[in-house]
């Protein structure tokens, strides 16, 4: 992994712990009372959600396109589901799944191929303010193609760093709709190669 990444991804998740620290948690507030600078009282409770987004992805060679046999330059699609919970009112942390995908080639008789980098993460999100969050992840990753027959190309599996950020559209104790910005990177080491999405998309997420 580069290690000015794998930096910004650790700093993320030490954050809340320096916060703590520093006593910016606070108590006060009864069940369901805002807490001391309007952040939601979600400690204790379970986490989880999905998201959707778009953009695009690419390798050491630059960005990763569909060759000759497209007339167009599709976009990559990612998705994501999370699960954990609330360790205090701003820190959650979470098991996070994350799939990119983008067409590479197209064939009439086998139909497209698509390139798909997969990820099982460990991830930390904390809330800078009441609606602003940043996100850390570290854990494995696995690259394929497959085309309508199933699994056309396996290039093995590697490490994957991850981070994101996201503004809550719609905030509430329960529940919460956002705008997140994605960067998620594989390093494969088969093939000598990193794999890089960045995507924008949007987020359901339940407390």
């Amino acid at each position: 992994m580069k290690p000015i990444k794998s930096l910004l991804v650790l700093a993320v998740l030490l954050v809340p712990a320096i916060a703590g620290a520093q006593g910016y948690y606070g108590g006060g507030g009864g069940y369901g009372a805002p807490l001391p600078g309007g952040f939601h009282n979600r400690m204790g409770r379970p986490m989880w959600g999905v998201s959707v987004g778009l953009g695009g992805m690419s390798d050491d060679g630059g960005d990763i396109k569909c060759d000759a046999s497209c007339d167009y330059n599709p976009i990559s699609v990612e998705v994501d589901a999370h699960l954990g919970g609330m360790l205090s009112p701003r820190f959650g942390l979470m098991a996070e799944f994350q799939d990119n995908a983008q067409t590479v080639h197209s064939d009439v008789l086998n139909g497209d191929t698509v390139l798909t980098q997969s990820a099982l993460m460990i991830a930390g999100q904390f809330w800078i303010t009441p609606q602003f969050w940043v996100k850390g992840g570290i854990g494995l990753a696995h690259l394929d193609t497959q085309d309508a027959f199933g699994p056309s190309g396996n290039y093995g599996g590697g490490g994957v760093i991850m981070g994101a950020a996201g503004f809550e559209l719609l905030s509430a104790r329960f529940f919460a709709v956002d705008l997140q910005g994605r960067l998620i990177e594989g390093t494969y080491h088969g093939i000598n190669d990193h794999v890089t999405g960045a995507t924008i998309g949007l987020g359901l997420n339940w407390y």
